[in-house]
């Protein structure tokens, strides 16, 4: 077996080290490029409402990444030509948004307010420019021109939550319909239900299709149940022949296989019988076995013979 220096262990950690790092600045760099300026509104009269309780113009910033982003450090700006114009703070963990989610910003003049509160404000009736910039003050990240029509308490959103399209303008409408911090596509409807109701208006194949389902339901309850049965049959029938054979068998055994001595008293008379007559020798009759019967009433503490031993006379000694 070849055997690993320590010099190799400390050359292959440094290495995996450095690759991991490599892997992930990239990732990092990647993520933040996939935040997205996904709503404004401009003329706030009675729609969202700060932690202020203030109504204020706002833009919602969407992460459309599967990763989560920071937009510490980063810019928002209403000038082309100033794109530091209001740098959002790090160390709030606010800013840190996960994918597919959205956080508002609020521009309203008042960046003292906390972390959503920019350092501008956008008018009604007039066109507005904002960006997205990276954390080095030169990147665009993304950007919009927002129309002076844009009626009051209408936003200007994305079609579909953070996608562009080749032509800007097409990806961007004006809706009644506001969602700051939540997605801007709602599904309320389902297509199907739609679809079925538009083939089907009066429920007809609605009803059919519902008691096939019942009824094929049934059928397969059925078809199981009796495929149980008859295996179940089977298992029994097989079981009965088993016993049958086994009786037949019992039946066939020859008489003289069985044993002419069943009690079990009788083969211990016969042993005992038998053994005293190899140790005494002899009966009443030669060749014969007697079992001479008891002369005294049985007790347990003087049966000798119990013992399958032969008595044996004891005379007193005189002193």
């Amino acid at each position: 077996m070849r055997r690993v220096t320590l010099p190799a262990l400390q050359r292959l950690l440094l290495l995996s080290t450095i690759a991991t790092l490599w892997a992930t600045l990239p990732l990092s760099a990647q993520s933040i490029t996939a935040a997205r300026i996904n709503e404004v509104m401009i003329d706030n009269v009675d729609n969202y409402i700060d932690n202020y309780g203030k109504r204020s113009p706002w833009i919602e910033i969407y992460n459309s990444s599967a990763g989560t982003i920071d937009l510490a450090g980063c810019f928002l700006t209403d000038d082309p030509q100033h794109l530091k114009k209001y740098m959002i703070p790090k160390g709030d963990v606010l800013t840190v948004v996960k994918p597919r989610q959205s956080v508002v910003f609020f521009a309203d003049e008042m960046p003292m307010r906390g972390t959503f509160h920019l350092n501008f404000t956008l008018a009604p009736d007039t066109t507005h420019y904002l960006a997205l910039i990276s954390n080095d003050g030169s990147t665009i990240i993304d950007e919009v021109e927002v129309p002076a029509s844009l009626p009051a308490n209408h936003s200007y959103a994305r079609v579909e939550d953070g996608v562009r399209t080749a032509v800007a303008a097409e990806a961007w409408h004006i809706t009644q319909h506001t969602t700051p911090g939540s997605n801007n596509v709602v599904k309320d409807k389902n297509e199907k239900i739609d679809r079925l109701q538009e083939a089907d208006p009066n429920g007809f194949v609605m009803t059919i299709t519902a008691m096939l389902v019942v009824f094929s339901g049934l059928l397969i309850l059925f078809l199981a149940y009796k495929l149980v049965g008859i295996v179940a049959m089977r298992i029994e029938g097989r079981q009965e022949s088993l016993r049958d054979r086994l009786e037949k068998r019992l039946d066939q055994k020859p008489a003289e296989e069985t044993s002419i001595t069943e009690d079990p008293l009788v083969a211990v008379a016969i042993s005992l019988a038998l053994t005293s007559e190899l140790e005494i020798g002899g009966g009443e009759a030669p060749g014969r076995l007697t079992i001479q019967p008891r002369t005294q009433p049985y007790t347990p503490w003087s049966d000798k013979s119990q013992m399958m031993r032969p008595t044996v006379d004891c005379k007193r000694l005189k002193a």
